[in-house]
């Protein structure tokens, strides 16, 4: 597959307010901060960029948010997807532990009837189909593939690289490096990864030895960290959230160095309200994720010459035909 040449997207994981340590059944959750929501536009708008929302179920139970996704989308300023959250997505089973809020970790008729429904609803809320599918928490399973190639999902986006979360009865990503790629039995459905590599002057070697040490249950852990301060290897996200400029800056360099040529950035929606997630705690921490996502925005464009393009338009700009055969 050739690539269009440094275009790069932007992702958003709407979801509802909850407490990130108990993503279970029954768990308190509300929507109404995403009112802020709203602080987003004029800094995308400044830098020509479309964002992509991907709006979990409860989202959808909120007629406000609804007409305000609505808005952004026919004013051709957003780009809408969706993401399963299976604790606050119905029909509801009685899941009762944090390890069952990864889809993959569900019954398959029950992860198969979640998605169905988030579909149904977002279809009904915007009159169209989802193109765009996140799992909540990366947390796919051996069928979601062909679930979401049923549901007519163009775009997946979630393969968290160099990522484990065996520790939380989760998928692991250790193994898998950033890249694109197709997918699919009877049709081609591009995944795209999160933003996440391991880069540093310790090419593929110091990737190894990192992973290596990460994966030391916490008996060499720490020297990871010598390797990230030396730039040997270090692990970083293309986001706003836990990672400078600076940092994302090594990072897209590494990439675009592999070849990588489409750099989707990533974050939460709860970014914009402070004490609603690690990452943002404070307005001061506000103050700065803004600060941060506009400096990687210009740095973007201006630096890295990247063309901005909603995730949906991405396949458009893809100059090879889409052949149902590739993987």
């Amino acid at each position: 597959m050739r690539k269009p040449i440094r275009v790069a997207t932007v992702l958003i994981d709407t979801e509802e307010d909850f407490d990130w340590a108990d993503p279970t059944e029954g768990t308190d959750y509300a929507t109404a901060y995403l009112t802020r929501i709203a602080d987003l536009q004029p800094i995308f708008t400044a830098h020509g960029v479309v964002p992509t929302y991907l709006v979990t179920y409860p989202i959808l139970e909120n007629p406000d948010l609804v007409r305000l996704f609505a808005r952004y989308r026919d004013r051709g300023e957003a780009a809408l997807g969706i993401q399963l959250h299976p604790w606050v997505t119905p029909p509801f089973e009685g899941y009762g532990t944090p390890a069952q809020s990864f889809g993959g970790n569900l019954a398959p008729e029950v992860e198969a009837r979640k998605l169905a429904a988030l579909g149904t609803r977002f279809t009904a809320c915007f009159g169209a189909a989802p193109l765009v599918f996140r799992a909540g928490r990366y947390g796919l399973s051996r069928q979601t593939a062909t679930l979401i190639e049923q549901a007519g999902i163009l775009i997946d986006t979630s393969i968290a690289p160099r990522t484990s979360m065996l520790d939380e009865a989760g998928p692991d990503y250790s193994r898998i490096d950033f890249s694109p790629f197709w997918f699919g039995a009877r049709r081609p459905i591009l995944e795209l990864p999160l933003g996440r590599a391991i880069v540093g002057w310790g090419g593929s070697v110091g990737s190894r030895l990192y992973r290596a040490l990460i994966r030391s249950n916490g008996a060499w852990a720490p020297l990871a960290g010598l390797l990230a301060r030396i730039g040997c290897a270090e692990r970083i996200t293309l986001s706003p959230e836990g990672n400078d400029p600076r940092a994302m800056i090594r990072l897209v360099r590494g990439l675009l160095n592999r070849d990588q040529s489409i750099l989707p950035l990533s974050f939460h929606s709860s970014s914009v309200a402070p004490g609603r997630n690690p990452y943002v705690r404070s307005r001061a921490d506000l103050h700065r994720f803004y600060d941060d996502l506009s400096s990687i925005l210009c740095i973007l464009s201006d630096d890295f010459a990247c063309r901005f393009a909603a995730t949906t338009d991405i396949l458009a700009l893809l100059d090879q035909p889409l052949d149902p055969g590739c993987r």
